[in-house]
């Protein structure tokens, strides 16, 4: 589904590098790397927001040659801040999700059905005639969610989406996205680490800028966490779980 070969990224004086990655349909990454790694910059570039040099294909295709209603119908997502602050309510703002299909003048009966069954399974149905702006922090992350699920693109990048969400709310949302996952690719931006181990098989790690490492959970290691994060990681595994603690400041990472 996406290819990348030799990408450059730069924002000022911080520069991202992704030498190779693929990622395929029926994938659900992590990506993860402490503040400033280049986690946010990376799902900028894929969603087009950032220009870059360097070769990405999307779907078979050159991603500069496709047209923009195209990437938007390929490509959804969910940035780490939101400017959305009008007083819309929720179901409107859920529905937006579905604009790229439309024909800019309205939407249909379809986009009213998908809307309503995205609102049911991030159980804010109930809050449908809310506005937006009246809602707490983790409800409007739940909206914003929403309107990007609702799109149903193959592609979903998501920069820190159980940010502020309780933790009921979270375990169903990670539910939810492993079953969208089997026929999309998903990239989710997480701070949790020990979420992140329990819950995903792949996971893209960043430094200074650098896709440093893409592992699958069997070939995660104490050693590579601990240079990522540069604070000293153990594991516990107990079945087929695996935990993570902290034991302070790696001094060997700095």
């Amino acid at each position: 589904m996406i290819n990348l070969k030799g990408i450059v990224a730069k924002q000022g004086g911080f520069t991202l590098k992704v030498d190779s990655l693929s990622l395929s349909r029926g994938e659900l990454v992590a990506v993860l790397g402490n503040n400033g790694s280049g986690k946010s910059t990376f799902l900028s570039v894929l969603s087009g927001l950032k220009p870059f040099r360097g070769k990405y294909i999307l779907d078979g295709r050159e991603f500069g040659s496709l047209p923009a209603i195209e990437r938007h119908r390929l490509i959804s997502l969910l940035p780490q801040q939101s400017s959305l602050n009008m007083p819309f309510d929720v179901q409107y703002v859920v529905l937006t999700g579905r604009y790229p299909y439309t024909d800019g003048r309205g939407y249909s009966s379809k986009d009213m059905e998908c809307t309503e069954e995205t609102l049911r399974r991030l159980d804010i149905y109930h809050l449908r005639h809310r506005l937006f702006n009246e809602l707490s922090g983790g409800e409007r992350q739940r909206v914003l969610l929403a309107r990007v699920i609702n799109r149903d693109s193959p592609v979903m990048l998501l920069d820190e989406p159980l940010s502020g969400v309780d933790l009921r709310h979270q375990h169903e949302i990670i539910d939810l996205l492993k079953e969208l996952s089997s026929d999309k690719t998903i990239l989710l931006v997480v701070h949790d680490i020990s979420l992140a181990v329990r819950e995903f098989k792949r996971f893209l790690f960043f430094v200074k800028g650098t896709l440093r490492y893409d592992l699958y959970r069997e070939n995660l290691d104490e050693e590579r966490l601990s240079e990522v994060f540069q604070v000293r990681l153990r594991f516990i595994k107990n079945d087929e779980s695996l935990f993570v603690y902290s034991e302070g400041k790696n001094r060997e990472a700095l």
